[in-house]
């Protein structure tokens, strides 16, 4: 009997310690996952847009190389926007500090509200948005003028998509005033017969230089539900290397958070 007491009291204390251990061992795994790096989205600061705002933002992984740039619109954006002037408002859009931010080629963000679309006629003119990622400095961008002559400076061909044209003297291939030369693909369904214009992918260049990535799409596309993701052309050749460049562009409805969103993403370092 003394020995069978024995046993017990040794099998209650060890039950005891190792009940005593459990929420420790928990608390310390915890511990662990809690400091482990994690994927991270960063904003940057809210604009005003219509009824609503935007902000940008930069997704990373837990390494913290990006895998996402973008803006998100909140859905009451869509409300109120300026009837002028006649050829839009832009919205500029600093991008969020960070090691990510970094690693991109990207120094700001344009969201650009079109009222009336632009030329060509019959093509682009309807109600629209671009979104222009700038990989120059805000403020050579803004001091670009109508028919700049450093727009007719044009880059290397092998830094454009292979089949990439600027129509001349004509809106967006002209030099657009705080934007620069627009390049866009004659293969997209808008340049087809029948065919219509509901988003495309344009690049911008200006002195010589690859200056902006941007996908352009009309406001008819906002709806809920939206989900489109589309691959971009590449260029043979970059114009900045040691960096992420996007390889797919985006245009989502983000339910949960009552947000649009328009991304590049699908980074490659090039």
């Amino acid at each position: 009997m003394k020995a069978q007491l024995t046993f017990s009291g040794w099998a209650w204390g060890r039950t005891l310690l190792l009940a005593m251990g459990l929420p420790l061992l928990i608390a310390a795994c915890d511990k662990d996952d809690s400091d482990k790096p994690q994927p991270t989205v960063a904003y940057g600061p809210t604009v005003k847009i219509g009824d609503g705002s935007g902000r940008s933002f930069v997704a990373a992984d837990a390494q913290q190389q990006p895998t996402e740039i973008g803006v998100a619109i909140s859905e009451s954006a869509l409300t109120g926007l300026p009837a002028m002037p006649a050829m839009g408002t832009m919205y500029d859009m600093a991008l969020p500090d960070g090691k990510a931010t970094s690693q991109l080629p990207f120094d700001h963000i344009s969201f650009d509200w079109n009222p009336n679309g632009h030329e060509p006629a019959g093509i682009y003119t309807v109600p629209h948005f671009d979104a222009h990622f700038y990989m120059q400095p805000m403020a050579i961008q803004h001091a670009i003028t109508l028919d700049d002559p450093k727009g007719d400076i044009f880059p290397a061909a092998d830094k454009l998509p292979a089949g990439y044209i600027t129509p001349p003297n004509v809106a967006p291939g002209r030099t657009v005033p705080m934007m620069g030369r627009h390049w866009l693909d004659p293969s997209g369904p808008e340049y087809q017969p029948g065919g219509s214009f509901g988003h495309t992918f344009v690049y911008g260049t200006y002195d010589g230089h690859v200056t902006f990535l941007e996908p352009m799409f009309t406001k008819a596309m906002l709806a809920p539900g939206l989900s489109m993701e589309k691959e971009i052309k590449q260029p043979a050749v970059y114009e900045i290397t040691g960096k992420y460049f996007p390889t797919l562009y985006t245009i989502r409805h983000d339910a949960a958070q009552h947000e649009y969103v328009i991304s590049l993403k699908a980074m490659a370092m090039r």
